[in-house]
């Protein structure tokens, strides 16, 4: 193992914890999984700043969140380990596929956690569990249960279903989010079955949200197991692999190339969350909360998100800041599959 020194502070049932989690396996750190429990939350949120989660507490004391500029400040410090590619093509392709996992895939994962009653009752015992300081496999005693049934009806209507309708894949569009989740999953399958990631054989940004949705929620969840196991049940095995993987000398694919099993992927990302990238920013930018976007099926509403905005200026600065012949190359290779042209509509102030 190399130095490390970091605390990761999350819960077992976040996407974003284990994100971080998978990143942080992968560049072989020492770091220690604390719970942001009941208790200890107050305390945690004070020194990051917000009560979201995950939080990294690094060597030198600092609290920092968001797994994104967290990714790219672990790629600076430990620049033998590289989880962002360095070669033009490659570089903007990892940006769009965090992007996109990081900003679409909550959408599986709400909606299979929080529209379906057995799953919510499935769920109470780790989210109580975490609550109180205990790892999910510590198990409950009884009284531990009945409170862990009281409380995640709490959270299912104060956090998970609001969070279901804000991100437009409530109880009404559970069904299509299935759908979506088993047919973009094949393609996830074909991919990892000849890929061990995302670029190759060195793992990007977008591994990690594809590792942390599968042991946050779909592996762990009794729904969505349902959901892939019927669909790509070979998934299960690959994002195992992605979260333990440790870096080693693989690399990305030779001549700044791009695998041909990707392309569903930014077909999918483009009619999607890149429609919802126009709708919510032209609502933020008329000063409107919501909005609509045609996910192929009809309009489905949304909550316009700022977040969103501001992570795409993300990967818009990393596009127009690249070198003039590096550009003409991620114009030649990406432009023409339409994945670039959301990012380049002019920012707006928040």
């Amino acid at each position: 193992m190399f130095d490390g020194g970091y605390t990761l502070w999350g819960g077992e049932h976040s996407l974003f914890t284990r994100k971080l989690q998978a990143m942080l396996n992968y560049l072989a750190v020492d770091y220690d999984f604390k719970l942001k429990t009941g208790e200890a939350g107050l305390a945690v949120e004070a020194r990051l700043g917000t009560h979201f989660i995950p939080g990294l507490e690094t060597p030198e004391g600092w609290f920092i969140h968001d797994t994104t500029p967290i990714g790219l400040m672990l790629n600076a410090k430990y620049p033998s380990r590289p989880i962002v590619p360095t070669t033009p093509v490659q570089r903007i392709a990892a940006h769009l596929l965090e992007d996109w996992a990081d900003e679409w895939f909550g959408r599986y994962a709400i909606s299979s956690r929080w529209c379906y009653p057995h799953n919510i009752e499935h769920v109470a015992k780790g989210f109580y569990a975490n609550h109180i300081g205990k790892f999910m496999d510590e198990g409950l005693t009884p009284e531990e249960e009945a409170e862990a049934a009281t409380m995640i009806l709490m959270v299912r209507d104060n956090f998970g279903l609001r969070a279901c309708a804000n991100r437009g894949c409530g109880p009404d569009q559970a069904e299509a989010v299935r759908q979506d989740f088993e047919a973009l999953m094949k393609h996830a399958e074909a991919h990892f079955g000849e890929h061990r990631f995302l670029l190759g054989d060195r793992a990007s940004l977008g591994d990690f949200t594809f590792s942390g949705l599968f042991k946050a929620h779909i592996a762990a969840d009794p729904e969505p197991r349902s959901w892939i196991d019927a669909a790509a049940p070979d998934m299960i095995g690959h994002m195992n692999r992605v979260f333990d993987s440790q870096t080693d000398n693989g690399g990305y694919l030779a001549d700044d190339q791009l695998p041909g099993t990707l392309m569903p992927f930014f077909v999918h990302m483009r009619d999607t969350y890149h429609e919802f990238l126009r709708v919510s920013r032209d609502a933020l930018a008329a000063g409107e909360k919501w909005c609509e976007v045609d996910l192929g099926k009809g309009p489905v509403k949304m909550r316009s998100l700022k977040y969103s905005e501001v992570s795409r200026c993300h990967v818009k600065n990393e596009i127009e800041s690249l070198p003039q012949d590096d550009r003409a190359a991620v114009d030649a290779v990406l432009g023409p599959m339409g994945v670039l042209d959301a990012y380049l509509i002019p920012a707006i102030s928040l």
